[in-house]
């Protein structure tokens, strides 16, 4: 067996993924973007708001300017996996030009499962310990004989092109991989999901390592938006316009432009005759009296961004979430705003999950009545 790299991390038994070289990071991301600036005119703050902004919105040309180029050795049966994702430039060991090595790969015990039930490609439960000492005598007596077969071969002077069809795809073998950042992510969500399998998951894994320590704020984006962050198909919106009357979509946008002018205000303190022009340009709708009512109620204006704080939280868990860290809400709540809405501390922490679920669950879609579940009689039907 070969040696791994020290600089290398270690994938299954005798696989490795080693960061070569990277070219670019978030520097580069936000350079990119801002063609006309130069590498001094931003905060960090301000890049790091920016790869946000870019993630968020799928501007993803930016991403492909940082590229990675790994060393990476695995058994063939995972690199043919690997090369489904087609936008890489790759530099393979030949078998043509060189000798296979003595290496293949053998899957440890708690590796070994049945297949599947639920999904044709992937595997479940729990095998016997004497199966899976067989599985794994099965793996090394194939492995043992193939390649002893292939080293006659070879040594007979059958072409190596030829003889190396004898082997099995347990076989490892090694290669060059260069990708941009914005392929790279779509390879990792991808293969480090937990649908993926194992053996190629490990790799995935290693390299989201190294994507991690080059460019943190484009991993941190990616994580909020493209892993954590939820999409509505035309379908799912329709759904919940109908769940949300205009009158409350009307007042949820009245609150948030009331607390905008009052975010507004109180980091730019403005005369009693500008503050209600300010209130009608960030899309208010109420008199000027009624303004008025509203804007002496310091109060009101706390309670109106929790709610929605509160709202957002709730929404977050009607999608399939068990779970979600309060500090999420926050940030989505400040970057939807641009920063211009906040919860004071002394009114957290939100309302609880279990709470928000319990709410889901007598709102939500329980047993219907027997007369909801009885076809509706045909009106109108045209009779030929």
């Amino acid at each position: 067996m070969s040696k791994i790299p020290e600089d290398a991390i270690q994938c299954l038994d005798k696989g490795f993924v080693r960061l070569v070289d990277s070219m670019g990071g978030d520097d580069a991301i936000v350079q990119a973007a801002r063609v006309s600036y130069g590498k001094g005119t931003s905060k960090v703050s301000q890049d790091r708001g920016l790869i946000r902004y870019l993630m968020r919105h799928r501007h993803t040309t930016p991403f492909e300017m940082v590229e990675f180029k790994y060393h990476c050795k695995m058994p063939i049966f995972v690199a043919r996996q690997w090369v489904r994702h087609r936008t890489a430039n790759i530099n393979e060991y030949s078998l043509r030009y060189s000798e296979a090595r003595d290496e293949f790969y053998v899957p440890d015990p708690e590796h070994i499962q049945f297949q599947s039930s639920l999904n044709k490609q992937g595997r479940m439960g729990t095998v016997s310990e004497d199966l899976k000492a067989k599985v794994q005598d099965y793996f090394k007596e194939v492995s043992d004989r193939s390649f002893e077969i292939y080293s006659e071969l070879n040594n007979a002077g059958v072409a190596r092109e030829l003889a190396r069809a004898i082997l099995p795809v347990n076989l490892y073998t090694e290669w060059y991989w260069k990708n941009d950042l914005h392929n790279l992510l779509h390879f990792i969500g991808l293969r480090s999901d937990s649908h993926a399998q194992y053996e190629i998951r490990v790799f995935s894994d290693a390299m989201a390592k190294s994507v991690k320590a080059v460019a943190p704020f484009a991993w941190e984006a990616y994580q909020d938006y493209a892993v954590s962050g939820l999409r509505f198909s035309r379908i799912e919106q329709n759904i919940l316009e109908k769940q949300l009357p205009n009158r409350v979509i009307e007042d949820i946008l009245e609150d948030i432009a009331y607390q905008i002018t009052a975010t507004l205000h109180t980091n730019k303190p403005r005369s009693e005759s500008e503050i209600y022009p300010l209130y009608k340009k960030q899309g208010g709708l109420d008199s000027e009296e009624d303004f008025k009512l509203k804007w002496d109620s310091g109060e009101m204006k706390d309670a109106l961004v929790l709610t929605i704080a509160n709202h957002m939280k709730k929404c977050f868990l009607n999608w399939n979430k068990d779970t979600v860290d309060d500090n999420v809400i926050f940030d989505h709540l400040s970057e939807l705003s641009e920063g211009k809405l906040s919860i004071k501390e002394d009114l957290l922490p939100l309302t609880s999950t279990e709470i928000l679920l319990k709410m889901k669950s007598k709102n939500g879609n329980g047993p219907k009545s027997k007369s909801m579940n009885k076809p509706r009689k045909a009106r109108n039907r045209k009779r030929y």
